[in-house]
């Protein structure tokens, strides 16, 4: 999808994925350094980039939205904490190697060309010891009315993920059924996958 559609999507005041963090990211709080370097792809309002912020971390949040990283940034300035903010297109970012110690992608739903530079990317892109975070949309989802893609070649598998990080520890990797309350975007019952990597120290 372009700029232009998260524009449009973005456009109002309110935050269309809520302001709180994902469920499964914030649960992973317990793992993150207490200082470091994060990263949070495809962060659209920037309700995840501001809850690491939030932890402690130097974070910045990547989208291709103008209009979402103003709000990012606004809802940073709201909570009290800093966020760096970079506009960008996954289909054209050059990666740094090494650079992040924790990264976060939540509902990063991309074709599979360009799903797989950007899994690449994420590896390169970590520190050693360093985390990855990830929850997306399972096929199963396009049974629910919950959010998320209705191509199911945007959907993902526990499988296409482990595949996708061979460089990386698999430390978890579940599929199953959530009930989410991510503002209006995300909302009931949604079948996911969730994967929790570590680069190897």
């Amino acid at each position: 999808m372009t700029s232009e559609h998260w524009n449009e999507r973005y456009g109002d005041d309110a935050y269309h994925y809520g302001t709180a963090p994902n469920a499964w990211l914030a649960s992973q709080g317990w793992r993150l350094p207490r200082t470091g370097d994060a990263l949070a792809i495809a962060d659209g309002e920037g309700r995840n980039g501001v809850w690491l912020a939030e932890q402690g971390l130097a974070t910045t949040s990547l989208d291709q939205s103008s209009r979402g990283l103003d709000k990012a940034r606004a809802l940073a300035q709201q909570r009290g904490v800093t966020l760096a903010t970079l506009q960008a297109d996954l289909a054209h970012f050059e990666w740094p190697h090494a650079a992040y110690d924790v990264m976060a992608s939540i509902y990063v739903h991309l074709p599979a060309a360009l799903r797989a530079r950007t899994h690449a990317g994420c590896a390169q892109a970590l520190r050693p010891g360093g985390l990855l975070i990830l929850e997306a949309f399972a096929p199963e989802q396009m049974q629910c009315h919950s959010g998320g893609p209705r191509d199911p070649a945007l959907l993902y598998t526990a499988e296409l993920l482990r595949g996708d990080f061979p460089g990386l520890d698999i430390l978890e990797l579940l599929s199953g059924e959530v009930l989410l309350a991510e503002g209006r975007g995300h909302a009931g019952p949604a079948r996911v996958v969730r994967l929790l990597a570590q680069r190897p120290r």
